[in-house]
């Protein structure tokens, strides 16, 4: 069924320990116990998250719930990935690492939707972007396009609103 392949992260229950909330996730999606573990115990190595996945969510940090919705949103591979500001809140490493991860999945013929503020990740990572300023479409196309022209998303941004 398609709609196992696309994510919907829920608001984070606190109570729950970040295996239970894992779990929880990767249950909605069935996802077999033997993939589920898998893909659980590699990201959450490389997040650096396993020794803190049998703790109450509410005793972590920002960055570390940030860490855990992103472990249970990536577990499954899921096909469309939407998220918004995911960099938000991750240290330097946690951030490079979700880049090559995102990096990953789209490789693989996955789709990501991403929303960010920061437009030189934008920049390094999409190849079809779409720009909003103060709610109206600026711009909606190929990375490519705007790079051909300008020496960055930045750039482009600035000069279409005036600055």
């Amino acid at each position: 069924m398609i709609i196992r392949k696309i994510l919907h992260i829920f608001q984070i229950n606190e109570n729950l320990t970040g295996n239970q909330y894992i779990n929880f996730i990767e249950d909605l999606y069935e996802v077999p116990m033997e993939e589920r573990e898998l893909n659980v115990n590699y990201l959450s190595e490389l997040f650096e998250m396993k020794s803190f996945l049998n703790n109450i969510i509410s005793s972590y940090s920002h960055g570390m719930k940030q860490k855990l919705v992103i472990i249970a949103a990536l577990a499954h591979s899921p096909k469309l990935l939407i998220m918004d500001e995911p960099f938000v809140g991750l240290d330097p490493k946690s951030a490079y690492l979700l880049k090559e991860e995102m990096k990953k999945l789209s490789n693989s013929g996955n789709a990501i939707f991403f929303s960010t503020h920061v437009l030189d990740v934008a920049e390094k990572l999409c190849n079809k972007i779409a720009m909003i300023d103060k709610g109206k479409l600026i711009y909606e196309g190929e990375t490519k396009t705007i790079l051909d022209r300008y020496s960055g998303l930045e750039e482009y941004f600035m000069e279409m609103i005036g600055k």
